[in-house]
């Protein structure tokens, strides 16, 4: 193995690795030596969700995550929500078929009601003003119950 390198962009953050025996650095990129011991600690740093970068004294550092931004936090949010609602789209679903058919159905008036307040409220999430910084609201009772994998009575 011959030297290492971290390449960095104009805001110090490491861009990139280089082994000058194995893949020099292209020309022109900002680059430090480092050492094998540097550069596994910022590969393990990185794994485990730290950022790395170039100290102005030229040292390789890993550094916190930057907070999520408003976009980040409502996509996750959103994200979380949607997966609700697609939870229940099952025993939704069914309950029309059910009605549909004209046997009788699985859930119960009472079930029905909790599960349709359920998902206008979780529907509902987006509009309130706390909006990403909210709760799920609690599942019905007879949805807490059912595995989160596969929906079925």
């Amino acid at each position: 193995m011959g030297q290492k390198f971290a390449a960095y962009d104009e805001n110090r953050t490491i861009t990139g690795y280089y082994d000058d025996a194995l893949s020099p650095p292209p020309k022109g990129f900002q680059v430090v030596a480092i050492t094998a011991a540097q550069h596994k600690a910022m590969l393990t740093g990185e794994a485990s969700g730290k950022r790395t970068a170039i100290d102005l004294n030229g040292v390789p550092v890993l550094l916190d995550p930057l907070p999520l931004t408003e976009a980040q936090l409502d996509a996750a949010k959103r994200m979380e929500r949607d997966a609700a609602l697609r939870f229940s789209d099952w025993y939704a679903a069914r309950h029309q078929d059910e009605l549909m058919i004209g046997k009788g159905t699985t859930l119960t008036a009472d079930q029905l009601d909790s599960l349709l307040n359920y998902r206008k409220a979780l529907r509902d999430l987006p509009l309130n003003d706390r909006w990403p910084e909210v709760e799920l609201p609690s599942r019905p009772d007879f949805l807490a119950a059912q595995d989160s994998t596969s929906p079925s009575p």
